[in-house]
């Protein structure tokens, strides 16, 4: 079977985390024997219009990024989205007719659902559309003609995978039909549960490790952690805040980390190889995400299976894994002293932060491995082809 995956983010270059765990799942789905390609655009000027690698063909289609991804835009910047559409369009047929492609799997209803069903009505191609969460967020916070687009593609598509229950309910207010919806949580790798069953037994005389490996995007709302530790550290002084990642953000939060006079105690590492986290969750006591918005966030799940203890934000998604104050804590979004105040519990109650990984490995392992994921995704492939 020849599957197109039609995605708006793809790993650019090495060490890309943009759409990291898209390319997970054709590199999965190629060691099943299936043929990948994947269609995508070219956001960096360095990033070449086609590679192959370990079998997966990946084209480019050029929009004039200039090196910004539109979730950087404020606001939609719509000749380049019209530019976006024309090569994203023709690259699609393109690929389609050369690699003989028998199914479009569309990631992103927006901004990439929309070509997709044009392949069909074009090529009679059945594709599917899996919602990741940004665009649904996109389509219920502008009621008009974005949402229009949105429930539009979503009634074209052959089927719609969800990554939470949250979204389903969502599409299903939309008036999508339920019987074209499943839900299969994104996956992560089984390493995560070996450094969480590795870790060693803690005495607790040396001190905490906080950990953020968001993006320093307005979204993962960074800036609230920021304004948590000088709190943090006037009752845990000796707490350590590790801060990954990199986005629009990161000379703004620099800064307001040095105003606050607390650089001795947090660290800005950049971005770290997807490999690498492994090894940098072993080293976080507590997990910390204080986005604004997540379908199912895989950076928690790797968290959680990794064994860090997490302090997240109080938002749909993440009540689906998280019952506060037994697995973890949710918090506001926008009160620092909320945050500060958990972060606080969670260094001083030991037993939680020794119980609650264990729950939390166990959850992972039952519901959200990469094995399971695609048992499933190839099922949806097989019905759709058979039908």
């Amino acid at each position: 079977m020849r599957i197109l995956f039609l995605t708006n983010a793809y790993p650019d270059f090495k060490d890309s985390y943009r759409g990291i765990f898209i390319k997970k799942i054709a590199s999965l789905l190629q060691k099943e024997g299936y043929e990948i390609s994947v269609v995508t655009p070219r956001i960096y000027e360095g990033s070449r219009y086609f590679e192959e690698e370990d079998g997966i063909k990946v084209y480019r289609f050029p929009f004039f990024a200039r090196n910004k991804l539109l979730v950087e835009y404020k606001k939609i910047p719509f000749l380049r989205m019209i530019l976006y559409y024309v090569t994203g369009f023709f690259l699609t047929v393109y690929t389609v007719l050369r690699d003989k492609c028998d199914v479009i799997h569309v990631h992103w209803a927006i901004p990439t659902g929309l070509i997709g069903v044009w392949i069909k009505a074009l090529l009679r191609k059945p594709f599917i559309v899996t919602i990741h969460g940004s665009d649904l967020r996109m389509a219920l916070d502008r009621p008009g003609f974005l949402r229009k687009i949105f429930v539009y593609v979503c009634k074209k598509a052959d089927h719609l995978n969800c990554v939470s229950e949250v979204q389903k309910k969502e599409l299903e207010r939309l008036g999508v039909p339920t019987k074209k919806i499943s839900t299969i949580p994104m996956g992560i790798d089984a390493s995560f549960l070996e450094t969480g069953k590795n870790r060693e037994v803690e005495s607790w005389n040396r001190p905490i490790t906080i950990l953020s490996n968001r993006n320093l995007l307005p979204i993962y709302n960074v800036s609230l952690l920021i304004r948590a530790i000088p709190i943090v550290l006037k009752e845990e002084p000796g707490t350590k805040f590790l801060i990954a990642g990199e986005g629009s953000e990161k000379v703004v939060l620099e800064k307001e980390v040095k105003n606050l006079n607390i650089n001795s105690s947090v660290k800005f590492l950049g971005r770290v190889p997807h490999d690498q986290m492994p090894n940098l969750l072993s080293q976080a006591d507590i997990y910390v995400s204080t986005s604004l918005y997540d379908g199912t966030s895989v950076s928690l799940l790797e968290a959680m299976g990794s064994g860090a203890f997490p302090v997240v934000t109080d938002i749909p998604a993440n009540r689906e894994w998280i019952i506060n104050g037994e697995n973890g804590f949710l918090i506001s979004p926008h009160e620092p002293k909320s945050l500060a105040s958990r972060i606080i519990d969670a260094i001083r109650n030991h037993e939680l932060l020794q119980k609650g990984p264990t729950k939390n490995r166990l959850i992972v392992e039952q519901r959200a491995l990469w094995s399971e994921y695609i048992k499933r995704i190839r099922s949806i492939y097989t019905n759709i082809l058979n039908s």
